[in-house]
């Protein structure tokens, strides 16, 4: 499983502060050909690590993530993530164990980053969204960065929203599904405002 088919990182950032699994390196020192973090947990940090997923239990983890510059400021973190997980079925709460695999590609510039800003132009000042394009690099604050915490998001992006018992009903796991897609369409579009403001200014023209 790959987090592409999921949600991408870059558009539902969990934002970490303290993860069980920090891991922060100094990346102002980071040799030319980068430097290499191997992640694998002890247990009492990975019963930390599935409290903090709402998970029944993280019994293995193995990360293995290269950090190297990007561009003039930004930083890459590439490199392969396993875990092996139980989590509760969401029909019967039964164990359901659950093994994930991805490769984590992640891009870090820092706040004042000129990459870090969505592209404007035209005098209406719109935004340039290219939905086939690479996501827009995340934000850090150097000299810092937590390979950890991004490792712990990557994790949590790719867990099975629907973790299903071989002799889960298969109607109340639809019920749940449909129930879970009401409440997404019920909230806000992050681009609402924006779709308002673009309607306001055709009328006064």
């Amino acid at each position: 499983m790959n987090v592409s088919d999921k949600k991408s990182p870059a558009d539902e950032r969990l934002r970490l502060k303290g993860s069980p699994l920090s891991a922060p390196i100094n990346v102002m020192t980071l040799p030319t050909k980068g430097r290499t973090t191997v992640l694998q947990p002890k247990p009492d940090v990975l019963a930390a690590l599935a409290d903090e997923l709402g998970v029944e239990t993280v019994n293995e983890l193995d990360a293995k993530i290269t950090v190297k510059r990007w561009q003039r400021d930004g930083i890459r973190l590439t490199g392969p993530l396993m875990a092996d997980l139980v989590q509760a079925c969401v029909v019967t709460l039964e164990p359901v164990p659950e093994r994930i695999e991805t490769q984590i590609d992640a891009v870090f510039v820092p706040d004042t980053s000129k990459l870090a800003k969505p592209k404007v132009g035209g005098d209406a000042q719109e935004l340039i969204i290219d939905a086939e394009g690479p996501d827009a690099p995340e934000v850090f604050e150097p000299p810092e960065l937590d390979v950890g915490a991004v490792v712990h998001e990557f994790l949590a992006l790719s867990l099975d929203p629907y973790p299903r018992a071989p002799d889960a009903p298969e109607q109340v796991l639809a019920k749940t599904a449909d129930a879970d897609a009401d409440e997404q369409d019920d909230a806000p579009h992050p681009f609402a405002a924006l779709a308002q403001l673009k309607s306001r200014g055709a009328g006064e023209d």
